[in-house]
């Protein structure tokens, strides 16, 4: 009997330890650059002429996407043992000073590699490279882990420091995979 409670202590300290890999490049560069392109359409913006959240999917706008995903980097990828995928891309952003920001993903994919499920968890604010690959790194980890990101928040950690989204104006609906205003998210 002590031996089996000791086993179950020593699993569960081994789960609590586990080492997580988020470096996307134990993946091959194809398999990423096939992620980035296969995912672009939600993360990424909008072709400017005839583009809309309906129509978005259609061919005709797959050379905007194919150009649109190579601006973007990944910097960190798991998968989990449940199916789901967690994504940490980077984007430069509009800025005088050479800044980034980060958006922390989660999905999952059916056997035929359709999304059935996408939420963006965070948007950080924009950065220079260093600080942004520090802080987006600690959201992510605490987004893989499960944990609450709201400490992060505009409205809870000061401006500008962390999350610029969600917060008190915007929130990510899952049902239409867009931010919207929170009066405006499907419960």
């Amino acid at each position: 009997m002590k031996i089996s409670a000791y086993l179950v202590v020593l699993c569960l300290f081994l789960t609590a330890c586990e080492e997580r890999d988020y470096s996307p490049e134990r993946l091959p560069k194809e398999n990423l650059e096939a992620l980035k392109y296969s995912m672009v359409r939600y993360f990424g913006k909008l072709p400017k002429r005839y583009a809309n959240h309906e129509n978005k999917f259609e061919e005709q706008f797959d050379d905007h996407y194919q150009q649109h995903a190579q601006e973007h980097e990944v910097l960190a990828y798991y998968a989990d043992k449940a199916g789901k995928e967690f994504l940490l891309i980077k984007r430069e952003a509009p800025s005088l000073y050479k800044k980034y920001v980060a958006t922390g993903i989660v999905f999952e994919r059916d056997k035929k590699d359709s999304v059935t499920f996408y939420r963006e968890s965070f948007r950080t604010w924009k950065m220079p490279d260093e600080e942004l690959k520090e802080k987006g790194m600690l959201l992510f980890d605490k987004m893989v882990k499960g944990e609450d990101l709201s400490p992060y928040y505009p409205q809870n950690s000061g401006d500008e420091e962390f999350i610029e989204f969600p917060d008190d104006r915007n929130a990510f609906d899952v049902s239409t995979r867009r931010w919207l205003h929170p009066s405006l998210v499907s419960q």
